[in-house]
């Protein structure tokens, strides 16, 4: 019954801790918050140990799991270099190793638990890769219908599409969408074609409405056809499809809450009638029916 009683209670401790869990436009504004506040000289010991166990990793074979890890930071928009994200993860491996230790000790080491500990480290890094690909993705649906307006909107002012995005990135909030926006701007500017900068726009964020944005241009560019139609028919579908994920997701909402609503009505329950239920198996009502009865 004690372990009931506690594994309910943690269960409705993370319940709560996931409801108060900020959601992704509080964490962009902290994140912008932090980026105007934080020293610009900010000290890093990450270049510094990959620097040092550089000759290590040329000794291993880690060409394609670094291209790997290259390919996924730049879905995730990290401007780090493979090897120290690689640091990262043997650090997380050493904290996994330390973890073992402190559980069951050194006299007793059973290496398939320990290389349980020291794999399950490796990869929380990784997993936690897979997390913000995934949150990032999200945001680009929903960032995207309105960028494209704005570029209708500054393009059937008489700019150039160039002249369009350098406005949205002066304007618009910040958003995965702006970043990569200004990496194709900044990629046009240094002498790229614009297909290959769109074409790296896309590949970078690897969404659907990703895709279909730079097709558009990429064919309005090299077509010759109007720029603002094609932009307001592209923002029309996006929306329209962002309309059927929003409906899409409402209706998953109600299942996605019944296993929370469980928990916590089951916790309230047992907290209610453990109390009686203690009291009945320790033979309590007997030996109040005894009392009440007459002498």
């Amino acid at each position: 019954m004690l372990w009931i009683v506690m594994m309910l209670a943690f269960a409705s401790g993370c319940v709560l801790a996931w409801s108060l869990w900020p959601n992704s436009e509080e964490r962009m504004v902290r994140q912008r918050l932090r980026s105007e506040f934080k020293p610009s000289n900010m000290p890093s010991f990450i270049p510094k140990m990959a620097a040092l166990i550089n000759p290590l990793h040329q000794a291993l074979p880690l060409r394609g799991y670094l291209q790997w890890l290259d390919r996924t930071q730049e879905e995730v928009g990290m401007r780090m270099a493979p090897l120290e994200f690689l640091v990262i993860q043997e650090m997380a491996a050493l904290a996994g190793l330390i973890v073992y230790i402190a559980t069951h000790g050194v006299s007793d080491i059973q290496p398939a638990v320990l290389a349980l500990f020291v794999i399950g480290g490796c990869l929380i890094p990784v997993f936690w890769l897979k997390r913000r690909i995934a949150i990032r993705r999200q945001t680009v649906g929903r960032d995207l219908p309105e960028v494209v307006d704005l570029l209708a909107l500054s393009v059937s002012a008489g700019t150039d599409l160039m002249s369009a995005i350098s406005h949205v990135l002066k304007e618009f909030r910040p958003c995965p969408v702006v970043q990569e926006l200004g990496v194709v701007l900044s990629e046009v500017r240094v002498g790229k074609r614009r297909r290959d900068a769109l074409r790296g726009f896309a590949r970078r964020l690897q969404t659907p409405e990703a895709s279909t944005f730079s097709r558009t241009l990429i064919q309005a560019d090299r077509m010759g056809t109007g720029l603002v139609e094609a932009l307001k028919v592209l923002s029309e579908d996006m929306r329209l499809q962002r309309y059927h994920w929003a409906e899409r997701f409402a209706q998953q909402a109600p299942i996605k809450m019944l296993l929370p609503l469980i928990i916590s009505l089951a916790s309230a329950m047992l907290i209610v009638t453990a109390p009686i239920l203690i009291q009945f198996f320790r033979g309590g009502f007997m030996d109040t029916s005894q009392m009440m009865q007459p002498k």
